[in-house]
């Protein structure tokens, strides 16, 4: 049987270019072979932002919260009963009332009447007494013409257990004028300081009974903030109770010069700290009016601390920890012994056994002790102002 000449052909060229193949992949592998083999490259060490910390003095500043309050906050009560007549146009919400203003005004009649009725009576007692008097004078002056030397066996001959009851019945009927008296002037009731009206519990006509509230006033002399302060921080206010303190509204930003009322000699039930009271006065006569309620900051000039380190804010990790490059370059961390925070400041004590510390301004989660670093000294600009929180 004769065979096709094409599929000799088709096997000779695959021969052929299987030995093409074999010669190229051999040669390739031979110049692999020959070629320089790469110089392995020394990893460098990152660089770190420091800067160089000494211990120095600096002013302490304590920092706390609280909210402001009135100096005096009353509530209005009736001290008599009846209706109110009367009102005054500026008893409402709001409006700023001086002491001794007259509000409202309850029905007086019955307790004028009670007045005159206790003067009557007043005279009364008054004129039995000196009738009193009088007879005792007599009965003394008729004891003396009898001739009799001995002293009376009874005080009844000298009239003196009466004169007492004359006298007790007096002074009963004084006092009774002096509570009708008061009861007619609290049918007039006023303001017992300056003070600003926060409510107004009657109005025109109504009948008010002993007991019933009138209205709610805050004082306008001042206002307190109680601001409840640490260990650690009562320690760094001075002696000096007429530091400056800075009050800033947390809001808004307004701000104010206050000064320490006094101190408080137990500890908040609430918050287990002992408070400073800060106050300032005519808060509603400030530029910027400041308001009972408002939640405050307080920023207290302290002692002058000396040996503590000034850092960056940044510096402290969220762990409390501070990074710093020792004489081998290599990072160690140490727990950070805070003494204060201002602004973007923070205070902290020396670190053991380092004089000038290179201490990493911006510390980062993937740093390790022991790493290799390149410490590039940055320097705390002087312009930056250490502004309170």
């Amino acid at each position: 049987m004769k065979m096709s000449p094409t599929p000799i052909l088709v096997t000779v060229v695959a021969v052929v270019c299987i030995g093409f193949a074999i010669m190229y992949n051999g040669k390739k592998m031979a110049e692999s072979a020959n070629a320089p083999r790469p110089v392995a490259t020394k990893a460098s060490a990152p660089n770190v932002s420091v800067v160089l910390a000494t211990p120095g003095s600096y002013q302490a500043y304590v920092t706390g919260h609280g909210e402001a309050q009135a100096h005096w906050a009353l509530t209005l009560k009736a001290q008599v009963q009846g209706e109110v007549t009367t009102m005054n146009p500026q008893f409402a919400t709001g409006n700023i009332v001086e002491k001794g203003a007259v509000l409202a005004t309850i029905d007086s009649t019955a307790y004028e009447q009670a007045v005159a009725s206790a003067k009557a009576e007043l005279a009364d007692a008054q004129l039995a007494l000196q009738e009193e008097k009088d007879l005792g004078a007599q009965a003394k002056r008729e004891w003396q013409r009898s001739g009799v030397t001995q002293a009376p066996s009874s005080p009844l001959v000298y009239r003196t257990l009466q004169l007492e009851a004359a006298q007790a019945s007096a002074d009963n009927t004084f006092f009774v004028l002096k509570t009708a008296e008061r009861d007619e002037q609290n049918t007039r009731i006023s303001a017992a300081f300056d003070g600003v009206i926060l409510s107004r519990d009657i109005d025109l006509g109504s009948y008010v009974n002993v007991g019933d509230t009138i209205a709610t006033l805050n004082s306008t002399d001042r206002v307190e903030i109680a601001v409840p302060l640490s260990l650690s921080q009562w320690q760094n206010l001075g002696s000096d109770a007429s530091a400056t303190v800075t009050l800033q509204d947390v809001t808004t930003g307004s701000r104010w010069t206050g000064y320490i009322a006094r101190l408080e000699q137990h500890l908040d039930d609430s918050s287990r700290q002992r408070n400073v009271i800060v106050a300032l006065d005519k808060p509603f006569e400030q530029a910027t009016p400041l308001l009972p309620g408002t939640f405050l900051s307080a920023e207290i000039t302290g002692k002058q601390l000396s040996n503590v380190i000034k850092l960056p804010a940044s510096a402290v990790s969220q762990n409390g920890q501070v990074w710093f490059v020792n004489e081998q370059n290599t990072l160690v961390n140490v727990m950070a012994d805070k003494v204060f925070e201002r602004g973007d400041f923070v205070y902290i004590k020396p670190i053991a056994g380092v004089s000038e510390a290179k201490v990493v301004t911006r510390p980062l989660v993937s740093y390790l002790a022991g790493m290799q670093v390149s410490p590039m000294v940055e320097m705390i600009s002087p312009i930056v102002k250490e502004q309170a929180l």
